[in-house]
């Protein structure tokens, strides 16, 4: 019993780790699902006053003045137009419905908007003559009408809205906020928190399986990682870390990445007696090789990247760690019950023409790819997170195409001295009507026609002006932007500073769209800086393992043909360069060095490549379609589209890698020793004559 006990002390050592983990996890998990986590200065858990960021102070400035929690759009379809008598009775019901919630501190719609009961006849919208600031109210065509519900909140925003979305369900209505957002932002990872890692189970399950001929091997060589989760996430949520839409993604990516590790050290016991030690230093540089892709991103200001990153690398150390301690126990055991050995896949080095004209190939798509990448668009918006099937999407897009809007940001007016008076009304008007001009601009909303004063006074005791008008110094315009308005913000904040500047008043802008372009204004930043250190950083650390520059540069050539080509895929299937096309690179760049090293190792030491892509071909080819088939499985299920976007380029990237590694690889490391055999026998020839 204690000879099977010290036999298995890691496995043993493990499962008692798995249950103490499994605990914390439960006890200390959180999820985080804002925007601001992808800013620098962010701190999880925190308040966003924290954050150093003149989007967000402007924001929490507006929002501290005008007493704001958090705004709801409702849009409404009417099953007919909204301009035929009697059709405002559904709206009115819906009205009264939404002011009857409880935490709704008022309703503004057409219904109630100050000056539309002008245009109000037989219970129907005049929609032919109402003037321009009611149009954000009601639809081109009159079948939609926008609510904008004032939401009073003392906790979280989030589970109010949540609440407010469930009592509206069995209406015709698409609720949009960035509560919204967040919400389904938080449904969709707790779902591929569970989902994604269990389909990728079973798709590279299937895969190994075929490979090593051995379904307790291939289990094993997924149940490793698992653990390599587990024990991270218990890790991270012990010292008081928050799950985000990056973060969440950390076991499918150690899943994929980790079950390498044991596929390899399994292939190499049915070459080598002591596979422990033979294939231990490739697996230990390819870890740290791969950790290094990840660990780049602690060269970028935004904590959710660094997080993502040191978390993947920290899981692929504990995965290596269990590889030689676990692993090699029921591994051995896996091979001394197996009856087969694993598959080879008829693997083999197709000769030096086949790799020139792959080379070929790729030199040329390099050469031509500046003018592809130059297509690629940089940002990021709250549709972007999701597919096209979403609600939120569906949102948006009638946001877009019925009303001309797609985001609404805030300009807010201080009187310098004294206070707004009646003859400010012109002026703002003058502001309005020079700004509806700008094609970036679809609207502005400002109740005109009545005299400031007026309006000042009576938002004290109607909530509904409240959101326009903070005291008798202070009000804001709300101004819709359309689609090319949401992707110009620096043109939007440059005409209005131009409109502005001339009359007497201090103003800033404000509104959700600004944190976004901070956002996106960090990601290319962001991409630049992990991509320049990840190559880097590998690059330094082939050249000290293989002490030799040339070889160095060679082993490394399949990565950066990749990394470039990931950018040219990007362009082709027109994806932006965002929070989820901006990880690939890195990500590809410390997967495929594996492939680099396991070749560069094995040929050091036979000095043949045929024999060496014969050796660890067959592991590569394996680990490469689990990488593909387990992350393929993001295309399947949920409505993260961000996650698709990963899926497709990594898989492209690592099909791109390993052909290259195959192929080019082999040849251009044998290069130098091609060229000696030539000088030989030219020797040789010399000395016969």
């Amino acid at each position: 019993m204690l000879n099977i006990i010290y036999k298995f002390k890691y496995t043993i050592i493990s499962f008692l780790l798995l249950i103490l983990s499994i605990i914390i996890i439960v006890n200390y998990a959180n999820i985080e699902t804002k925007i601001e986590v992808f800013l620098p200065g962010y701190k999880p858990g925190k308040p966003i006053t924290e954050i150093d960021n003149p989007a967000v102070k402007n924001l929490v400035k507006m929002a501290l003045k005008f007493g704001d929690k958090t705004n709801i759009s409702i849009i409404y379809k009417s099953d007919i137009p909204l301009n035929k008598p009697g059709s405002l009775a559904k709206l009115r019901l819906l009205q009264s419905k939404l002011e009857k919630m409880e935490n709704v501190r008022t309703v503004i719609s057409i219904l109630n908007y100050p000056g539309s009961e002008a245009y109000i006849f037989n219970d129907s919208i005049d929609i032919e003559n109402i003037p321009d600031y009611l149009k954000t109210f009601i639809s081109r065509d009159g079948h939609y009408a926008l609510f904008l519900a004032i939401v009073e909140v003392n906790g979280q925003v989030e589970p109010i809205v949540r609440r407010i979305t469930k009592d509206l369900k069995d209406e015709p209505v698409i609720v949009l906020s960035e509560a919204s957002v967040n919400n389904k932002l938080f449904d969709e990872l707790k779902r591929s928190m569970f989902f994604y890692p269990i389909v990728m189970f079973i798709v590279i399950l299937l895969i190994f399986t075929y490979q090593t001929q051995c379904i307790r091997a291939a289990i094993i060589s997924l149940f490793i990682p698992i653990l390599a989760s587990l024990y991270t996430y218990a890790l991270y949520f012990f010292f008081g870390g928050y799950v985000n839409v990056l973060t969440a993604m950390v076991p499918s990516f150690l899943i994929i990445i980790g079950s390498a590790y044991p596929l390899h050290f399994y292939n190499a016991i049915f070459r080598t007696e002591d596979a422990r030690k033979q294939i231990g230093i490739p697996i230990f540089f390819s870890m740290v090789t791969t950790a290094i892709g990840f660990i780049s991103f602690l060269f970028v200001k935004i904590p959710a990247f660094r997080e993502f990153g040191v978390l993947v690398s920290l899981g692929l150390l504990i995965d290596f760690i269990l590889t030689l301690t676990t692993g090699h126990e029921l591994l051995n055991l896996s091979k001394f019950k197996s009856k087969r050995p694993p598959k080879t896949f008829g693997i083999r080095y197709f000769g030096n023409h086949v790799a020139m004209f792959i080379l070929a190939i790729v030199i040329i798509a390099v050469a031509i790819s500046p003018f592809i990448i130059s297509k690629i668009k940089v940002g990021l918006t709250s549709t972007d997170y999701f597919s096209k099937k979403s609600d939120i999407v569906k949102g948006y897009e009638i946001l877009e195409k019925e009303f001309g809007i797609r985001d609404s940001i805030y300009i807010v007016l201080e009187k310098k001295a004294g206070v707004f008076l009646p003859g400010d009304n012109k002026i703002i008007d003058k502001i309005i009507n020079e700004l509806s001009k700008s094609e970036y601009i679809s609207s502005l909303d400002f109740p005109r026609n009545v005299p400031i004063t007026v309006l000042v006074l009576a938002s004290r005791t109607q909530p509904l002006l409240k959101h326009y008008i903070a005291d008798g110094k202070t009000i804001r315009l709300t101004v819709n932007l359309t689609t090319s308005g949401s992707e110009n913000l620096d043109k939007v904040s440059e005409i209005i500073n131009n409109c502005l500047k001339e009359y007497n008043y201090d103003f800033y802008l404000a509104g959700t769209p600004f944190v976004w372009k901070a956002v996106n204004d960090s990601i290319l930043l962001s991409q630049i800086q992990s991509l320049i250190a990840a190559l880097s950083i590998v690059f330094l650390t082939i050249l000290i393992v293989f002490r030799n520059f040339s070889e160095a540069l060679k082993l490394v050539s399949p990565v950066i043909f990749a990394t470039i080509l990931n950018f040219v895929y990007m362009a082709l299937f027109k994806m932006k360069l965002e929070i989820s096309t901006a990880l690939t690179s890195s990500i590809i760049i410390g997967l495929a060095i594996d492939y680099s090293i396991h070749i560069g190792h094995d040929y050091n030491k036979t000095k043949n490549i045929f024999t060496s892509v014969k050796n660890v071909g067959p592991a590569i080819i394996g680990n490469a379609l689990g990488i593909i088939g387990g992350f393929l499985t993001l295309l399947f299920g949920g409505e993260l589209a961000m996650f698709k976007r990963i899926a497709i380029l990594v898989s492209l990237g690592i099909a791109t890698a390993t052909v290259l590694t195959l192929t080019t690889l082999p040849f251009m490391l044998s290069f130098g020793d091609i060229r000696e055999k030539v000088k030989a026998l030219r020797k040789r020839k010399e000395v016969r004559k």
